[in-house]
């Protein structure tokens, strides 16, 4: 009944964009995500700078009028459903969030192929830029094959390790049941912990439950989840903060919009990037801080113990460009993303080379 009504509202909207541009319109769209606004910062910054930015232009530049609707923590569509949801027009503009798309959006999971990148999402968040303007693919295949058009990138934080327990070496790591939201699970995998496919939204009763030990979560996830409360090991491995959340409209309703509003659209979309990972950035320290003020044990894994780890590791990068080509999809994207990270000055622990 909830998808009847919303596609409805869709159709209104599509109806009142098309009555004419010749005079100031509303443009009523709806945007969403699986994951809730107030606790994951990647969608605070869609309502709180994205959505009001683009009214505020639209209004100031064309005379038009944006008026959005919220459909954030899944109200509409949850984790993994945000593709298929803007596609048909349930929802006009999400964040797909990669992780949750490792068929139809692989070549898009790219940061997740180069494990132990930058630790910093905004040097993450501008490389993922990089790539999606130098790899025209990335956008061709939201166009051509899900009816949607890319509008900006942004990063979560670095992901390092929460745990129940502590622990200093990766050896320790062994037959532990630790939690990962999908591309990730091989970097668990390399030293032996038992990965559990999961995500943030049912994590904190995971952990009390017992359903695994430990997560690979960034800091301000940890603590807008609360998982401190019930895991208070907090272990900076610097996997690499991670570029995967795509902001992206539905086609059809993109075609409606007059010109003018598009290009402010792509303006607000790429601003997006820097405004979403500064604001990654400076939540992940404030999470840091509040892990030790309310008992948390925080510590950084020793360089040696991070090569160790980087090195148990299959060699990601080329198998995963191998599959990404072999699915018909721009395999070359992790290439672009090394290249881009190391245009930025990253140092690797492995220094990861395509064949």
């Amino acid at each position: 009944m909830k998808r009847t009504v919303l596609k409805a509202i869709a159709a209104a909207s599509v109806l009142l964009a098309g009555a004419g541009t010749a005079s100031a319109d509303t443009f009523r769209l709806t945007i969403g995500a699986g994951h809730p606004a107030d606790a994951a910062i990647w969608i605070t910054t869609m309502r709180d700078f994205l959505a009001p930015e683009i009214a505020k232009r639209v209004a100031a530049k064309t005379g038009h009028k944006i008026e959005w609707v919220d459909a954030y923590g899944g109200s509409v569509c949850k984790l993994g459903e945000c593709l298929e949801a803007v596609e048909s027009g349930l929802v006009d503009i999400a964040d797909l969030h990669v992780a949750f798309e490792p068929t139809k959006l692989m070549a898009h999971n790219f940061p997740y192929f180069v494990p132990f990148g930058t630790p910093d999402p905004r040097v993450a968040a501008k490389a993922a830029r990089k790539v999606y303007d130098s790899v025209p693919d990335l956008k061709k295949i939201l166009e051509s094959k899900y009816n949607q058009v890319f509008l900006g990138v942004g990063s979560v934080g670095n992901y390092n390790l929460v745990t129940t327990f502590a622990w200093e070496k990766v050896e320790q790591l062994k037959n532990r049941k630790i939690a990962a939201a999908g591309p990730n699970i091989p970097w668990l995998q390399a030293v032996g912990s038992i990965p559990v496919q999961s995500n943030l939204n049912e994590a904190y009763t995971s952990f009390q439950t017992g359903v695994y030990d430990g997560w690979i979560m960034f800091p301000d996830a940890t603590v807008g989840f609360k998982l401190h409360e019930v895991a208070k090991n907090y272990t900076f491995t610097d996997f690499g903060a991670i570029p995967n959340v795509l902001i992206a409209i539905n086609k059809d309703t993109w075609k409606k919009l007059p010109k003018a509003v598009q290009e402010i659209m792509l303006e607000v979309g790429k601003e997006y990037t820097e405004v979403e990972s500064k604001a990654a950035f400076e939540k992940g320290e404030r999470s840091i801080a509040t892990m030790k003020s309310t008992g948390g044990t925080v510590r950084s894994l020793s360089d040696a113990e991070k090569v160790k780890w980087a090195n148990a590791l299959p060699d990601i990068p080329n198998q995963r460009t191998a599959e990404i080509n072999k699915a018909g999809q721009p395999g070359k994207a992790i290439a672009a993303y090394i290249g881009a990270l190391k245009e930025a000055g990253v140092k690797l622990p492995r220094d990861w080379k395509i064949k």
